[in-house]
């Protein structure tokens, strides 16, 4: 006689095993998106979809130190840079230390014990020199090679020259420049240029010089964005061999080459900025660059006091920075 199963209409049906982004957009993603930067939540975004091709993405109770290794071996093989591969594995390290802190896993995985963060050995920092008066001449002519963006209102490297002088005066982040800034965050009467640093979430005031101003009065158009058509960071495309366009690939495939720097980034301005004011005064650098400093409440960075516009005034100015066409 064949014992015959039946069918519960009530009963629910088996949950499918949540793999690594199922789990991150159930369980995660809902507690960290008010708290993430975007920029962060792309990064995991990237994280997770090098891990879905370069694995056969098993659940998340599934993963072994053989997926770890597979993640590894296949972004070496992409020729990412040490530091972006063990970037990538950091925020996937975190979502699988998320699920074993909540029990949906009984360990999260590594290669080593010793290894937890870092996939690949990544060279030592070397700290470069600030920037010379010279070096920020060449960038700032090596622009008219700049091709994007391209198809807006005013020609590339007039834009990238003006991001030079903000970069130069203030040592902004690239995305709050060249990615966030809009008209509305300029005060012309009170001198001011007002904006939530984008990784922070810091609100910084910054002192207007009137150079400062007269550059960005000449780029001023229609787009409520001061330089719009950033849209992209860019990359460079192993298949094909060629640069995606962005503007971290025109700096590095045009502007770079064309000044003969191809080992100043864009960072290298911001680093400049803080050890130029620190050096009039401990502090003032950070302060400008909107670094946390113990005892500075929120309200201090929104009005630079008279010390901070003093500092900012007294930035030196290459001869370039005063061809304003």
């Amino acid at each position: 006689m064949i014992a015959l199963r039946l069918f519960d209409p009530i009963a629910e049906p088996t949950e499918q095993p949540l793999k690594l982004r199922g789990y991150y957009e159930k369980f995660i993603l809902p507690e960290i998106k008010e708290e993430q930067s975007p920029s962060s939540l792309m990064q995991d975004c990237v994280a997770l979809k090098h891990w879905e091709t370069l694995t056969d993405n098993p659940s998340i109770e599934q993963v072994s130190r053989e997926h770890v290794i597979a993640y590894r071996d296949g972004l070496i093989e992409k020729g990412l840079a040490p530091a972006t591969i063990n970037k990538c594995w950091r925020e996937l390290r975190a979502m699988f230390n998320w699920a074993e802190e909540e029990e949906a896993i009984m360990k999260a995985p590594t290669i080593s014990r010793r290894s937890k963060s870092k996939l690949v050995k990544q060279p030592p920092k070397i700290q470069r020199e600030t920037l010379t008066i010279n070096e920020v001449s060449l960038l700032f002519k090596a622009c008219k090679k700049a091709t994007y963006p391209a198809g807006g209102e005013l020609p590339a490297p007039k834009l990238w020259r003006t991001a030079i002088v903000l970069w130069w005066f203030y040592g902004a982040r690239t995305m709050d420049v060249i990615g966030n800034l809009s008209w509305d965050n300029l005060h012309w009467n009170d001198q001011l240029l007002k904006f939530t640093a984008q990784k922070t979430g810091k609100l910084q005031g910054l002192h207007l010089t009137d150079l400062v101003t007269a550059h960005l009065k000449s780029i001023k158009r229609n787009s409520n964005l001061v330089f719009p058509g950033f849209n992209s960071k860019g990359s460079f495309l192993h298949t094909p061999q060629k640069w995606k366009r962005g503007y971290y690939t025109t700096w590095r495939s045009e502007i770079q080459p064309e000044a003969g720097l191809s080992e100043l980034k864009i960072k290298h301005f911001r680093e400049t900025m803080i050890t130029r004011n620190n050096g009039i005064e401990a502090g003032l650098g950070n302060w400008i660059a909107g670094h946390y400093m113990p005892g500075v409440s929120a309200q201090n960075y929104d009005l630079p006091t008279q010390r901070i516009r003093d500092a900012i005034e007294r930035t030196p100015v290459p001869d370039c920075f005063n061809q304003i066409d």
